[in-house]
């Protein structure tokens, strides 16, 4: 078992070095609580007023959407909103979940079914995600089975996300958010 845990903890820092290099953050949650409220810090940091809420495990929801309303965040879920793609396009933050991170890559796995899965990390920009521990992986060949599943919806669309949008525009430089999100958090949940 001791094995199994530091091939996690290598994967793990690998991750976090790979998307903290690409302009993301990484931050490691050991239980329901902490995983709320360091999404909960990181968007009262970025100064959000209001936050898109999908995907999300109903166990870390419950306690985000409380803290969320005690910071006076405005939040959405798309369960109640007659066109919540147009609410996308005005909302501060996204949060929702990925399928799966790549370590070697620095990146976020995530498929959507429809438009509001798929633009809640490309549209606000602002965006967090949660991930599984246990869907850490090595390598971008491991995600086989994650796109086989994805792929037998007919209206899916997977998305690979390594930290902030980036652009480089006709003098060649890079910068930073300027088609998706400024900033990027990936809370990595060690106990699932």
């Amino acid at each position: 078992m001791v094995g199994w845990v530091w091939f996690l903890d290598g994967l793990l820092n690998v991750f976090r070095d790979r998307f903290e290099s690409l302009g993301g953050e990484v931050e490691i949650a050991k239980d329901r609580e902490e995983a709320a409220l360091t999404a909960v810090l990181f968007l009262r940091q970025k100064q959000a007023g209001s936050v898109f809420i999908s995907a999300v495990p109903a166990e870390i929801e419950r306690i985000l959407t409380t803290e969320l309303r005690r910071e006076g965040l405005v939040i959405f879920t798309g369960q109640n909103e007659l066109n919540p793609v147009s609410v996308l396009k005005q909302v501060d933050a996204g949060i929702s979940t990925s399928a799966a991170a790549i370590a070697n890559t620095g990146t976020l796995v995530e498929y959507a079914f429809d438009d509001v899965e798929r633009l809640l990390s490309s549209l606000p920009k602002i965006y967090v995600s949660f991930v599984k521990r246990s869907k850490l992986l090595r390598e971008v060949r491991e995600t086989e089975s994650i796109l086989r599943a994805a792929m037998e919806h007919p209206t899916s669309v997977v998305t690979f996300i390594s930290g902030p949008s980036r652009s480089g525009d006709i003098e060649q430089r890079l910068m930073l958010g300027i088609h998706g999100p400024h900033s990027v958090l990936a809370v990595v949940l060690t106990w699932m």
